[in-house]
């Protein structure tokens, strides 16, 4: 009975956990200008509960450990480079959200998350029907949107549920416009941009469930972020890169329906697609502000394009033990070959991953809530067994 009551506590926290960072991860409040939101209040308990029994075990898994030091150089880089840098012109926000995504996220996912991580994992199907459902809620709430800003002019908010209070009223100013009154796809991730990347960990949960696919895809296409689209093709040429026919038809598919949305509702041309200086990201004195060492006294943070701003403020040190940091669960995952011991989805969900990391490139709006939450948790769920046995994982 006791562990019945446990388990049934341990479900009604995972459901409210996914509800507030998957399904209504803007919502909340802001203290002196720091966004708090629901989800990561939620997800901080956790945390604290997990941490405090995981003080009193004596064993670490050895793939969570491995990954883990593969990732710490780079956190301790850059807390070295924090201390170096005189100036933060991000502001106190940006910062914390910097601290959090490169030092406190893999830390607690990696180390400390282990027995949430495991339950979940033998609880797949709970787990999978309850983010299924939320898959389909943000898709069609962004698709119901998406249409309704187009006829009425107006976002529809909800202050501090679907927005966080202090961005109420200025969803506007969040680079959504298109122009010609219409806006990006932003559900209720506040910006297009992160919405879509943040779906690319989503899509694998959609395999071999056609409707849930189809509308998330849908709604990743109406992200009108030429980012996203990208990470459409790309996570299609992964996942069926052993089918050459099946990739090209449905890779065919998704060009035509980006093409339509290119010519008819933006009213471009390809030239639009093919912008050399990615809407600006990329300019003439790029290579100038290469060193080999941290060299900037003033951290400006994390911008669009992940790695370029990684290369400019830690110069090409930063940059390596950046990239080994960023595929560190990848690299661990592969190298002991988990995926003969996972389910179908864990071995989908490395696509999806490695997707993101490759439009980090373009922009991958790593610092922002929630995208560096989603890369870490699902980092730590490629990195577990499915084997009930396993006590490694």
């Amino acid at each position: 009975m006791i562990i019945k009551t446990k388990y049934s506590l341990f479900r009604i926290v995972l459901v409210l956990a996914i509800i507030f960072n998957i399904a209504l991860p803007k919502g909340g409040f802001d203290v002196a200008g720091i966004p708090i939101t629901w989800g990561y209040i939620i997800l901080f308990f956790i945390i604290f509960f997990t941490l405090f029994k995981s003080l009193l075990l004596t064993k670490i898994g050895t793939y969570r450990l491995q990954a883990y030091l593969l990732s710490l150089p780079f956190t301790i880089f850059f807390i070295f480079y924090l201390f170096y840098v005189k100036k933060f012109s991000l502001g106190g926000g940006f910062l914390i959200s910097c601290i959090i995504s490169f030092v406190f996220f893999p830390m607690i996912f990696l180390l400390f998350f282990e027995e949430w991580i495991k339950k979940i994992i033998k609880d797949f199907d709970f787990f999978h029907k309850i983010l299924l459902r939320t898959i389909l809620f943000i898709s069609v709430f962004g698709i119901i949107l998406f249409f309704y800003k187009i006829i009425t002019g107006v976002a529809f908010e909800i202050p501090y549920l679907t927005v966080n209070i202090k961005d109420y009223g200025l969803l506007n100013s969040k680079h959504n416009n298109r122009g010609d009154g219409i806006f990006k796809l932003i559900s209720t991730y506040s910006n297009g941009n992160i919405f879509g990347v943040c779906m690319l960990f989503l899509l694998p949960f959609t395999k071999n469930h056609k409707w849930h696919n189809i509308f998330l895809k849908s709604a990743m296409i109406l992200t009108l972020s030429r980012t996203v689209w990208a990470g459409l093709i790309i996570y299609e040429v992964i996942s069926y890169r052993k089918h050459f026919v099946k990739m090209a038809l449905i890779g065919s598919g998704v060009a035509f329906a980006l093409v339509f949305v290119l010519v008819f509702v933006l009213g471009k041309d390809m030239s639009y697609l093919l912008d050399p200086t990615l809407n600006g990201r990329l300019n003439g004195d790029f290579f100038q502000k290469i060193h080999l060492f941290f060299y900037d006294l003033d951290f400006k943070g994390i911008t669009e394009m992940t790695y370029k701003s990684i290369l400019e403020q830690m110069g090409i040190v930063g940059f390596i033990l950046f990239v080994i940091h960023f595929f560190s669960s990848l690299f661990v995952n592969q190298f002991y070959k988990l995926s003969q011991y996972q389910n179908e989805y864990q071995k989908q969900l490395k696509v999806g991953i490695l997707t993101y990391l490759i439009v980090a490139f373009v922009d991958g709006a790593y610092v922002l809530i929630p995208v560096s939450l989603f890369l870490w948790f699902f980092n730590s769920l490629i990195l577990t067994k499915q084997l009930k046995e396993n006590e490694e994982g």
